[in-house]
């Protein structure tokens, strides 16, 4: 009986333990460190290259990472931490799975060729080691990957869901955006359009009229109370934007060009919707009226109560699909990576859930969103006896991959989350994805692990494997 308790712990234990030689107890496996790709382009000024750890360090960790090049001298870039003779030590704080430095051209440096880097030593021995992808190797002009795999770090120290994670697959890059940094995003193409962020479950509904000072507490008491749950009778999901990506069926509509025609909008995202004990509180709510400026957008905003407006003006960047506006800070911040540079988006998010009474917009976790409007397309391909992922060839998109320009064709699609009753839970083996990015560039994809505590990953770090297809 104690041999098959032992037996049982082993496996309740796998990916995060080993069963030891002895029969004393169980034995943890070093950590891991290494890169998280083994290339990367620079399209643009600057990247961040990541350090992954197989889990979570208990302890700071400082990695010394060594610049390895004959194509590129020190003083044609800049490296943040500092490099210092040839080398840079990443510190992981305790609590993280990962780590990054900075690369980015010095000022008045057009840099050519490649610079190479490797992991030369760990500032802890003990239960640590160096992993497989020691050395990584950066260009300093964009390139097309031919595959990798990928963790993405959606969480922040102790802090679950914290980031959106954009993913450029022929980059083999991520980079990651605080979820709650921004409230509304200004269209940078030709229409006039504003969006929710969802992934800080932001929601609007327009008031009756169109002068900011005119719109008071008493007209938000009037409204549809937009802080309803999402699951409850009460919660309207035209107070979110299409999950499909469709900006002709976003909560704001289409700026008027007349300012007199658009409507001051009552705005609530997660932490401003209700008190901390979630009782009702519309004071909390901002109004919001955004008209064109030129080419570009002017917002009044401030909480409901407020007569008089803050006022910040937006103009467009073609670089990007959206410039973000925070309403907390009246900051504008990066809303998305740059337009065409991101292939899919990982987040905390609105998502569509087909219950036995039929579909139910509410916010979800593990949201995984297409960059439809960048101009991927996205298929999904089931599993089947002539069909998997490992043989499915660029020769097969025609016939077996039915390709959609919608944000929401991965969705929450890819994993089956533990809850009560599911005996299935985690990444759905029985699917996988296909992508024909911005440039044209066809990519299948697959989500190896999902984090349900079973499969040797953390929730909030899932990982991704993808591969060229030519």
């Amino acid at each position: 009986m104690k041999k098959v308790i032992y037996l049982l712990a082993c496996v309740a234990f796998l990916g995060c333990y080993s069963c030891s030689d002895d029969d004393d107890g169980l034995k943890m496996q070093d950590i891991s460190v290494e890169f998280a790709v083994s290339d990367a382009g620079m399209d643009g000024t600057g990247i961040d290259l990541g350090i992954k750890l197989s889990r979570a360090t208990k302890e700071s960790l400082d990695v010394t990472v060594q610049m390895i090049s004959t194509e590129v001298s020190e003083s044609d870039i800049t490296v943040t931490p500092a490099l210092t003779n040839g080398q840079v030590v990443v510190n992981i704080p305790a609590g993280q799975a990962s780590g990054s430095f900075t690369v980015a051209k010095a000022d008045g440096k057009s840099p050519e060729g490649n610079v190479k880097f490797r992991i030369l030593s760990l500032s802890l021995s003990e239960g640590y080691k160096i992993g497989t992808l020691q050395e990584m190797n950066l260009s300093f002009s964009p390139i097309v990957s031919t595959g990798g795999k990928l963790t993405l770090e959606g969480n922040d120290g102790a802090e679950k869901y914290a980031n959106m994670v954009y993913v450029d697959l022929s980059n083999n890059s991520q980079i990651q955006i605080k979820r709650k940094s921004w409230n509304l995003g200004f269209y940078c193409g030709d229409e006039f359009r504003v969006i929710l962020n969802s992934s800080y479950a932001t929601v609007a509904v327009a008031s009756e009229k169109t002068d900011f000072a005119a719109v008071t507490l008493e007209d938000a008491q009037k409204a549809p109370n937009i802080a309803a749950g999402a699951m409850s009778e009460d919660f309207s999901a035209d107070w979110v934007d299409d999950v499909e990506g469709d900006l002709t069926k976003t909560a704001f509509g289409m700026v008027a060009e007349n300012a007199a025609e658009n409507k001051v909008f009552f705005v609530a995202s997660a932490d401003n919707k209700t008190n901390t004990d979630e009782t009702e509180n519309r004071s909390l709510w901002y109004k919001v009226k955004v008209t064109r400026n030129g080419e570009g957008y002017r917002v009044e905003y401030g909480k409901v109560g407020d007569t008089t407006p803050k006022t910040v003006e937006i103009a467009k960047n073609p670089i990007y699909n959206f410039v973000g506006l925070s309403l907390e800070s009246g900051e504008k911040v990066d809303a998305q990576a740059e337009g065409k540079k991101w292939d899919i988006m990982w987040a905390y998010a609105a998502a569509v859930s087909q219950m036995a009474f039929g579909p139910v917009t509410a916010f979800s976790q593990d949201v995984v969103t297409s960059n439809s409007v960048g101009g991927v397309e996205t298929a999904v391909v089931m599993v089947d006896e002539q069909t998997t992922y490992d043989n499915f060839k660029v020769t097969d998109i025609t016939s077996k991959a039915d390709f959609e320009k919608k944000a929401n064709v991965i969705g929450t699609t890819w994993r089956t989350p533990a809850m009560p009753g599911v005996t299935n839970a985690g990444v759905k083996t029985d699917r996988f994805y296909v992508l024909k990015d911005s440039y044209g560039n066809y990519y299948k994809l697959r989500f190896t692990k999902f984090g349900t505590g079973t499969d040797g990953t953390e929730r909030g770090r899932p990982e991704i494997e993808y591969a060229l297809l030519k």
